[in-house]
């Protein structure tokens, strides 16, 4: 058993197949608790801790869809990572423009779903790579934002610094697991020279700096009040040790991109 997943709800209407999937998965290792339905579900997540959810798509009472919605609904158990059984490509589907990304065919496939299982495991234990987060920049809708992504994210502290004055105190104060800061961002002191600083701190070596562009307009010939151009400033903040860039932000991609990036 690998990752941050032990606590397992499976949401199956067949008892025989319910009852065989948690001896199996008690096997490997894992603590399994099972419901009948989508009610019985949402109840049982309500009084105890659950890791992750396993749940059949048709169920009396409440289904597989409810029960998603019921949970993603709930600032306690949004996070909360789904598998969805289904063999359907319209649940697949529908399921899929809700957000889900974990499937398996059908949950009798014992193989299959520890596979799934310890794939949702890695990546929840990947997302912990954001656990602490500075976001680093002058403009206040960027910031927020990026911060509500963010918080959308398990184990996910963020701060956000506007000044950068406050930037180099403010990350050795707080150590972030990453830090987000603007390459124009505007002030006294220009972007790759706080980095720079911030490189000779100790307390920061296992800091991920990642650089970003605030506004999508911004070319590589656009120049900041100094006349240098975005080409030059990227080119300054990777010389100071920015880690990454991650180019212009997109508040409908930002996640993705984030994560992809550092995990390539």
């Amino acid at each position: 058993m690998k990752g941050k997943i032990k606590r397992i709800l499976l949401a199956e209407d067949d008892r025989v197949t319910s009852f065989l999937i948690k001896k199996q998965l008690e096997q490997n290792g894992y603590v399994v608790m099972t419901a009948a339905n989508g009610l019985e579900a949402l109840n049982i997540i309500g009084s105890m801790p659950v890791d992750l959810l396993v749940t059949d798509v048709v169920m009396p009472e409440m289904d597989g869809v409810d029960l998603y919605l019921a949970l993603k609904d709930n600032p306690l158990t949004a996070k909360i990572p789904i598998i969805i059984a289904t063999d359907k490509q319209m649940f697949q589907d529908s399921f899929m423009s809700l957000g889900v990304n974990h499937f398996v065919p059908k949950m009798s496939d014992v193989e299959l779903l520890l596979a799934k299982i310890e794939e949702v495991s890695n990546v929840v234990e990947k997302s912990r790579l954001f656990r602490k987060v500075l976001i680093c920049g002058t403009n206040k809708d960027v910031n927020a934002q990026m911060q509500a992504a963010l918080l959308q994210k398990e184990d996910c502290l963020t701060t956000v610094v506007s000044s950068p004055l406050d930037i180099v105190s403010k990350a050795l104060l707080m150590v972030p697991h990453l830090l987000l800061i603007d390459v124009m961002m505007e002030g006294d002191i220009m972007t790759n020279e706080m980095l720079g600083a911030m490189r000779c701190f100790a307390r920061l070596k296992n800091t991920i700096f990642v650089t970003y562009v605030t506004s999508a307009d911004a070319g590589l010939d656009a120049e900041d009040k100094g006349g240098r151009s975005l080409e030059v400033r990227i080119a300054e903040c990777r010389a100071a040790g920015a880690t990454h860039h991650l180019g212009h932000f997109n508040q409908m991609t930002f996640l993705n991109d984030l994560q992809n990036m550092i995990e390539g």
